[in-house]
């Protein structure tokens, strides 16, 4: 199957996003890329402390267990803002556009709410000046909940972005709605 450019006035015209949100979302998807990294070095290094005639270090499965966190927190509003994120698309086959778009901005706004409520706790946990650190290495939880916050704050800004300047995606974009002449092809 060859990728073929699609004939003008098939489907909704691309969105072309400012050059500032295609940077940030290269950032954060480099942020990710490098936490799956880490978390694919640390248990392979765990894999092998176990079979190897050396003592282990602890604090690998300690810090795999914080890039799991900071990944899903670095790569939130990557997700949100291309609406790749968990959702339930039972809204989007609604016939009527006015209907989807209030739901799209009702449900972002909502996102940017709880988003915006998380990060005034996650300021507080981060400049809080909590003496509690990490059990193994030592990480002071300060530090620990700085990547959440930021993640939280650029999906908040994301969702707010959302429900202001984009739409939800067009009915025939999503999974399962083909047009009946592309079985043919």
């Amino acid at each position: 199957m060859t990728d073929t450019p699609e004939p003008p006035g098939d489907g909704p015209p691309p969105r072309s996003r400012p050059a500032a949100v295609r940077w940030l979302e290269a950032a954060e998807l480099t942020a990710g890329i490098a936490f799956l990294a880490l978390i694919f070095v640390l248990m392979l290094t765990q894999a092998l402390q176990r079979h190897l005639p050396v003592s282990g270090w602890v604090g690998t499965g300690e810090l795999a267990r914080l890039g799991l966190v900071w990944l899903a927190f670095s790569l939130s509003g990557y997700l949100l803002g291309r609406d790749e994120h968990i959702t339930l698309k039972l809204i989007d086959f609604a016939p009527q556009a006015w209907i989807r778009r209030t739901v799209w901005i009702l449900a972002n706004l909502v996102v940017a709410a709880v988003c915006a409520g998380f990060v005034v706790d996650a300021v507080e946990l981060v400049f809080g000046g909590s003496p509690m650190t990490t059990p193994a290495l030592g990480i002071p939880m300060s530090w620990v909940y700085v990547i959440p916050m930021a993640g939280l704050a650029l999906t908040a800004l994301r969702a707010a972005a959302n429900a202001v300047a984009t739409g939800p995606p067009a009915a025939a974009a999503l999974p399962g709605n083909t047009d009946p002449g592309e079985a043919d092809r």
